[in-house]
């Protein structure tokens, strides 16, 4: 079984999942859990994958219900990463946690709250037992299973009318999903929000490319973004309960331009629309934050 530790938001959570369910089709394993304690202490998120499909053969857990194998390795994680890497300058903690990669996998950890990139799952093959925690933000480590992640992806409910008619309206016509991030990246040493000047020269680009696009503004605070100048006529998102929903708006657009969220990045990747634009800043983190591997080819990308 594998075992995957869920935390974060919406978008975090489903970068948790993919990785795990890439790793569950390309070990053969048969079982895949989702350990919440992390998420259910949160204050400020949701637990909100129940939300979708998923594969057949997931359960959710709480991490005393892990059983002895896994919670000596998440023990075994939480110590290596306390002595070595936590409390680290970040590009430190990167080297060390990309150091101590193959111990991990040696003892069926997959562990990655820092280092990012693809490398080899070889010593993983010797383990039907594997725990992983980390944030999972490796676009080209996914991309091949995004069929697969289409389905386990869509939505279990039915959506309320107000979604249904946003949805119509989206469909109908040229629309361009404008994802403006704000909410905790606010003074965030470690993202940053994107400038205006980036999404005016976006919609600009845009604009310069599609005949009749209608841009959809949705943002985690969007009475904030209103009072933001983007000099083309917008449509704000009627900001729904549910990030779920919000998610399932933006798949629907036909065009993207992104903010440095995985919220974003879901929505676009999730989109079924054949010849969709997406266009993203050029900078996914601040200086010395490390490298962004959440970047796929045939984006456009904008100073951000």
């Amino acid at each position: 079984m594998i075992v995957v530790r869920i935390k974060g938001g919406l978008g975090n959570q489903m970068f948790e999942y993919a990785m795990a369910r890439k790793l569950q089709l390309e070990l053969g394993i048969d079982r895949l859990a989702l350990d919440t304690t992390v998420v259910q202490q949160d204050e400020l998120r949701n637990f909100s994958l129940h939300h979708f499909c998923l594969c057949e053969d997931v359960e959710m857990i709480d991490y005393g219900a892990t059983g002895i194998p896994f919670r000596i390795r998440g023990e075994i994680a939480k110590r290596l990463v306390s002595y070595f890497v936590a409390g680290r300058q970040e590009d430190v903690a990167i080297r060390r946690e990309k150091k101590l990669e193959k111990l991990f996998y040696l003892l069926g950890i997959v562990q990655k709250d820092h280092c990012a990139g693809t490398t080899s799952h070889f010593l993983l093959r010797f383990h039907r037992n594997i725990y992983m925690n980390g944030w999972f933000q490796e676009a080209k480590e996914i991309e091949p299973i995004r069929d697969i992640l289409l389905r386990d992806f869509k939505i279990v409910e039915c959506m309320p009318e107000k979604i249904q008619d946003m949805e119509r309206r989206i469909t109908a016509e040229e629309s361009v999903c404008v994802h403006i991030r704000r909410g905790d990246y606010v003074n965030n040493t470690q993202f940053g929000v994107c400038t205006e000047a980036y999404y005016k020269a976006a919609m600009r680009a845009m604009s310069e490319r599609l005949d009749h696009p209608v841009f959809y503004v949705f943002s985690d605070d969007i009475d904030d973004v209103k009072r933001m100048n983007l000099d083309f006529p917008v449509i704000y998102e009627d900001r729904s309960d549910y990030d779920y929903e919000s998610l399932y708006l933006m798949t629907k657009c036909s065009h993207f331009i992104m903010s440095n969220s995985t919220f974003s990045w879901w929505g676009q990747f999730l989109s079924e629309k054949e010849g969709k634009i997406v266009m993203a800043p050029n900078r996914w983190y601040n200086d010395g934050f490390g490298e962004a591997t959440q970047y796929l080819d045939g984006w456009i990308l904008f100073e951000g």
